[in-house]
């Protein structure tokens, strides 16, 4: 009963968070539940004959969750906690918990709408910067934090800082090298026209282990049709891999949420959008361009937010195939390239809009950090 009345508390909210499909959980191989909100919230015994998604873990493991003091990521990677079926579905689970340890807090979402983009702050600061010269390179050796600081983080200006990871011992290695501390790790991965459907549940998304996917990426580094390649993009860096890179000191610690790694072959695609935090993205091998446009051509550039209180936000403008007619206003954007090499490590402000293509087999590791300019936003009113 307590898993049952556990699942009950973890889906009461699952119209406040826009979930819908049918959820089979499979407890220790012998308990059975599935509910399918938002139509209906009721925990039910047994399983399911047409489920979506079916995910199975100890009861013990479900229960640490629930109480805050499990990860769902990190226990997937394990493979603590395995899923099947639609894995779209299933990577909304994270939201769940969240929206069932914090009652009320939020607005409430419908899955794969999209929503008015909303002004930031960060839009005022980046229409006052100058950034005719593109974005400025420094040796990370020369530059302190407090000069950091005060000339490109408070106010949001993006720099790519080069040979930044020379401490990193990830860094050091080869592939091969590198994925021994990836044994039986595994990752969730995009195929298909992922580029296509992005930001929305319904990408095509398959679980697999690291290594395996390493293989299949170096025997076919394009697929067929034209689509970019398969893309391991968004996954929590494992436990195995945190005594391998190193936290940039640019932000306090306490500040970075887990990084997430970026793993693909030539081609991968992620489309313009900008996130709600400011970013340490680093590139550990092969190289990536990213499209660089600032916060204040939100309106040009045809934004709009997943959820009603802003967060991440995608466009409907494409620079690689331009729709001028539909989007006259976007001829004024000045589109920012940067060229990242291994050891280079890109400050990303919030706010920034971004379109990141793989020039070649990439590892990126970034770093996310709750931005201080959010608070002053605040104060500020």
């Amino acid at each position: 009963m307590l898993v049952q009345s556990a699942l009950s508390s973890l889906f009461a909210g699952a119209s406040e968070v826009g979930v819908a499909g049918t959820f089979q959980f499979v407890f220790s191989g012998q308990e059975h539940f599935w509910v399918s909100p938002p139509a209906c919230t009721e925990v039910n015994p047994g399983l399911h004959p047409d489920a979506d998604v079916t995910i199975a873990m100890e009861a013990s493991v479900f229960l640490a969750i629930m109480r805050g003091q499990s990860d769902i990521e990190a226990l997937f990677a394990q493979g603590r906690l395995k899923i099947e079926g639609r894995i779209g579905l299933a990577t909304l689970l994270p939201r769940l918990v969240g929206r069932s340890l914090h009652a009320g807090d939020g607005a409430k979402v419908e899955m794969d709408r999209r929503y008015p983009a909303q002004a930031r702050f960060s839009e005022q600061l980046s229409a006052r910067l100058d950034m005719q010269g593109g974005i400025e390179r420094r040796c990370a050796r020369q530059l302190s934090v407090e000069e950091f600081t005060t000339r490109y983080r408070t106010v949001g200006r993006p720099l790519v800082l080069s040979s930044a990871l020379d401490d990193w011992p990830l860094a050091k290695m080869s592939m091969g090298q590198a994925l021994e501390h990836f044994v039986d790790v595994q990752g969730i991965s995009r195929h298909g026209d992922y580029a296509g459907h992005a930001f929305s549940s319904g990408r095509e998304f398959r679980t697999t282990r690291i290594l395996d996917f390493v293989t299949e990426m170096e025997q076919a580094a394009q697929v067929s049709g034209g689509e970019p390649g398969a893309y391991m993009g968004n996954n929590q860096v494992p436990q195995q891999w945190l005594d391998l890179i190193r936290f940039p000191e640019l932000f306090d610690r306490s500040l970075y949420i887990t990084p997430r790694f970026w793993l693909g072959p030539k081609g991968t695609l992620t489309p313009l959008h900008r996130d709600d935090t400011d970013n340490l993205f680093a590139q550990v091998w092969g190289e990536k361009l990213m499209l660089l446009a600032a916060p204040h051509h939100r309106e040009a550039l045809g934004s709009w937010a997943t959820s009603p209180d802003g967060g991440l936000e995608g466009c409907d403008f494409n620079p690689d195939k331009p729709n001028w007619e539909d989007f006259p206003t976007a001829r004024s954007v000045d589109f920012l390239p940067v060229r990242l090499g291994p050891g280079d490590l890109l400050f990303l402000p919030e706010g920034w809009f971004h379109q990141v293509t793989s020039l070649s087999t990439s590892l990126s590791i970034n770093f996310w950090a709750h931005s201080l300019r959010a608070r002053r936003e605040t104060e500020i009113g």
